[in-house]
């Protein structure tokens, strides 16, 4: 090769330089649009924080007996207020509304009612082979979802004794004229409910089997405590009393923990960081540390955030199908503990790629250890401490903001279901793992680790900070945790711009997710 070719050949404006920056800016854009259809499809699904919204909400009327107890009656009023019943009542029926409008709109996406038409006008959708499998797939699951959000609206309204309203929630789940596809297997429970606080009363053969299958908590013990004072089980009535009581109790100690250690935590947050603003202005300090040195082109590091985005899509599909194939069960038929492990090898297959795309680009340019800095000593322990707490208020307040902006958001994360249908420690334990270990470990190394420095080269500080922080929320791909995300990955950022090592944002990452999780537990011993 002459020498004139080999300066061709190393020049940035040769064609076959051009042909890879092309190839790579066209995948950038395909990465850009599955990120936007993903937060497109988010809007449909019910958000992560009305889930948890209902968990305090049962939780509360699980502990509503304590209000008449004279040894706890002071915390109990302080936690749940006067009006507990009224509270519950309208936050299921806002989630209802909610629930209501997402799958109308579903169905209007599916062609199976018009817009300015009713329900009632739908066709079968047995007649309509065009749709799609897996629209009407999240259509089943929604309407599954609202069914049980009827039925417990209705005891709600029976407790109340408002028995007209409460007729009428019911009546929707026993609806004729919904399709085939739709029926729902709360159809029993609800004519079960509607014997029972009917007129005249009626028990209905299987009644305490269908209250048992498809009610839980104070739902269940309401709609028990009406079937047996109706068979006259006066003893299973006191039985069912006394379970009760306990119940309410450790409902109640539960919301002490849920409501009273995050606002103790908000609080101590708020103060650091008043006192750190208030220090660093006082003696001159920046705000945000320096940039660094990054001795990669930013070229490298979008075709590592692009190739890791479109292969983790890519294994996200592929690895749970596989595992399924495997094991010879169908994706519904997997156990908590099965579905703790795909989850386990699912984001662990796409860690490992990116690992892998990183290692490639990194080690042929010496110095990148000076970057992705891992030092066991130092203050990365005070750093992701502080940061924490810090993180407490402000992603609080971003989340707030962003239910006032966004009220119809819809997405969250998938674990959420997964780990409040788990009952045993062993698939626990997994989600622990995945929550607190691997996701911290890899998101850091990747988001904090290598995409902030390389915009740091860039952009100033302040901007890149931001712009990593809102790239970490992307790749989460929904909507209602876009805002809060970003805030935390603000936090993450400045912590390590500062902190210079690792260490400390995968600690600050590891205690939000593990508060998370343990939070979803608490609430989830509700049900």
């Amino acid at each position: 090769m002459s020498h004139s070719e080999t300066t061709a050949s190393a020049d940035p404006s040769s064609a076959w330089f051009s042909v890879r920056r092309g190839i790579l800016n066209l995948l950038s854009l395909l990465a850009i649009v599955i990120v936007g259809l993903s937060l497109s499809s988010s809007w449909f699904q019910p958000p992560p924080q009305t889930q948890l919204d209902l968990l305090q909400t049962d939780l509360a009327l699980q502990a509503s007996r304590t209000l008449d107890d004279p040894r706890y009656q002071d915390l109990a009023r302080a936690l749940l207020g006067q009006d507990v019943f009224k509270v519950a009542q309208n936050r299921y029926q806002q989630t209802a509304d909610n629930y209501t409008e997402r799958l109308k709109r579903l169905k209007r996406l599916a062609r199976l009612t018009p817009a300015g038409e009713s329900e009632a006008a739908s066709p079968e959708l047995a007649q309509s082979p065009e749709v799609d499998p897996a629209l009407l797939a999240s259509m089943q699951d929604l309407q599954t979802e609202l069914d049980a959000l009827w039925l417990r609206l209705g005891l709600l309204y029976a407790y109340q004794e408002d028995l007209e309203a409460a007729r009428q929630q019911w009546q929707q789940i026993i609806d004729l004229e919904r399709p085939v596809e739709l029926e729902s297997s709360q159809k029993g429970a609800a004519r079960v409910l509607q014997g029972l606080w009917g007129t005249p009363r009626r028990i209905l053969p299987e009644a305490e089997v269908q209250i048992r299958n498809h009610l839980d908590g104070w739902f269940e013990a309401v709609a028990l405590q009406q079937l047996y004072r109706l068979q006259q089980r006066s003893d299973s009535l006191n039985a069912l009393n006394q379970q009760q009581e306990k119940l309410a109790l450790a409902a109640l100690f539960r919301l002490a923990v849920v409501g009273g250690i995050p606002v103790l935590g908000a609080l101590l947050g708020l103060m650091l960081l008043l006192g750190w603003l208030g220090w660093s202005l006082w003696r001159k300090r920046p705000l945000l540390g320096p940039a660094w040195e990054v001795p990669w082109p930013g070229i490298g590091a979008q075709a590592v955030l692009t190739g890791w985005f479109l292969g983790f899509i890519a294994l996200n599909a592929l690895v749970p199908r596989l595992y399924i194939i495997i094991l010879g069960l169908g994706a519904r038929q997997l156990s908590p503990w099965q579905q703790a492990v795909a989850l386990f090898l699912t984001y662990n297959s796409g860690a490992l790629l990116g690992a892998g795309l990183l290692y490639r680009l990194l080690h042929a340019y010496p110095g990148w250890q000076r970057v992705l800095q891992v030092r066991l000593w130092g203050p990365w322990l005070l750093w992701g401490l502080c940061g924490y707490w810090v993180a407490l208020p402000l992603v609080v307040l971003a989340a707030a903001l962003s239910q006032l902006l966004l009220p119809q958001a819809g997405g969250g994360n998938p674990i959420l279901p997964l780990l409040l249908d788990s009952h045993g420690w062993g698939a626990r334990l997994v989600f622990l793992a995945v929550v607190s270990v691997c996701a911290p470990v890899f998101e850091e190394v990747l988001f904090r680790g290598f995409w902030l420095p390389t915009l740091s080269r860039y952009l100033p500080m302040g901007a890149a900070i931001v712009l990593s922080a809102f790239t970490f929320a992307l790749a989460h791909l929904n909507l209602s945790d876009l805002l809060p995300l970003t805030m935390l990955g603000v936090v993450l950022g400045v912590v390590y711009s500062h902190s210079r090592n690792l260490l400390a944002p995968i600690l600050l990452h590891s205690l939000w997710n593990t508060g998370s999780l343990v939070t979803l537990l608490v609430l989830g011993g509700a049900r």
